[in-house]
Order: structure tokens, then sequence, then C-alpha cells
């Protein structure tokens, strides 16, 4: 992608629809996961790093879904 002015509705819509794609594998990833009898150390270790990617993924969606409402609004910009 180059400049904000050269962003299309085509590339929001992109990144969004990646993201929802990132998102349902983390999600996916998470609800699969099941802890053994008994649990180790390393398996809660697991969880946290998966918990941690699906917050991430989470907050992804979320933005790239503003992106999108931004550039049907027309209030696309810049994030510092």
């Amino acid at each position: 992608m180059g400049t904000l002015a050269d962003l299309t509705r085509e590339d929001v819509v992109r990144a969004f629809a990646e993201a929802k794609v990132r998102f349902a594998r983390a999600d996916a990833d998470l609800k699969n996961f099941r802890f053994p009898s008994p649990p180790a150390a390393a398996d809660f270790d697991r969880w946290k790093e998966l918990s941690g990617i699906w917050d991430q993924r989470d907050e992804e969606l979320q933005a790239a879904r503003e992106d999108l409402r931004d550039f049907d609004r027309g209030q696309l910009t810049v994030a510092g």
C-alpha cells in the first residue's frame, strides 16, 4: 500500500478481511486448547500465549473494523 491518499475501499476491505481470518484462527486455537490432566506449568504458559495472541488479534480486528467505518464516512486518518 502507498500513502493514505492512495487507499481505496477495496484496500480497507481487504485489510479487514485479513484481520477477520487472523482473529478466527486465533479464536479457534484458543477454543481448541485443552489442559491435560494434570496440567503442567508449560500448559499454563501455552494458554497464556494463546490468550495474548487472541487479545492482539481482537484489537487488530476492532481497529480494521473502525478503519472501514471511518473510510466509509470519509474520516480515515493516519494514526500517530
